[in-house]
């Protein structure tokens, strides 16, 4: 190893490391990428900093930190496994909501940076023969996310909205959610059975004469359904043999 890739070495070392350097000056970068740090999370997961507090957070964004050192150039990535850390963290464990609440949250955050796409091509769509549309498959949108949460964190996500007292409409019960982007802002919904059976099925690659078995007695369901998907943008395009 040369000298400078060793200096690099020690130096990256150093600002991992657990507690601040003696060094005053080295001391400096390890407390701003620490303090980077806290700001990237306090950014992805502002409902999980408003229910817990400034205090709990912070002490809860600097133990990740040491569990999970950012390794990348994006700062956006930095709270990918927060979720899994509340989940596992000793202090947040009163809060059972809490790493739902911050799975929500990261699906957000991951929704908003997605690609865009144009949006449905219903004329493409029309022109396939009839006898081919159950071969179809449909694409969801990228910023298009699912998520099964055993709490109602929709409710609780909307109550912890500027303006609101963080009081939700529910406070027990599960909930399927969607994640979808309406214009530029990601918004969540908690999502009917049938819903939820068909968007899985799409998710999953299924053709439509698949998705239409698996939604069961409610495969009446299946045009209006789609109908609703394609005009809010969660459905994007299509795939079809041939």
């Amino acid at each position: 190893m040369s000298a400078l890739a060793a200096f690099q070495r020690e130096f990256m070392d150093t600002l991992f490391a657990a507690a601040p350097p003696g060094d005053a000056r080295l001391a400096i970068y390890h407390g701003a990428v620490r303090a980077n740090w806290a700001r990237a999370l306090a950014s992805a997961y502002p409902v999980v900093r408003r229910l817990v507090g400034e205090a709990f957070f912070a002490a809860a964004a600097a133990a990740y930190a040491l569990a999970h050192p950012s390794r990348s150039g994006d700062l956006g990535a930095f709270g990918e496994r927060f979720a899994d850390f509340l989940a596992a963290y000793g202090p947040a464990a009163s809060l059972a909501y809490l790493p739902d609440v911050a799975r929500l949250e990261w699906a957000l955050h991951g929704s908003a940076s997605a690609a865009d796409v144009p949006p449905f091509d219903f004329a493409a769509l029309q022109s396939l023969p009839e006898d081919r549309h159950g071969t179809v498959r449909l694409r969801l949108h990228p910023a298009v996310r699912l998520l099964e949460c055993a709490h109602p964190v929709v409710a609780i996500w909307e109550a912890n909205q500027h303006g609101r007292d963080g009081t939700p409409s529910r406070r027990d019960g599960a909930e399927r959610v969607l994640v979808a982007r309406r214009g530029f802002d990601p918004l969540p919904r908690a999502l009917a059975p049938a819903e939820w059976t068909l968007l899985e099925a799409l998710a999953r690659g299924f053709t439509l004469d698949e998705a239409c078995a698996a939604l069961g007695d409610e495969a009446g369901q299946l045009e209006r359904l789609l109908v609703a998907l394609a005009a809010e943008g969660v459905v994007c395009g299509f795939d079809a043999p041939g």
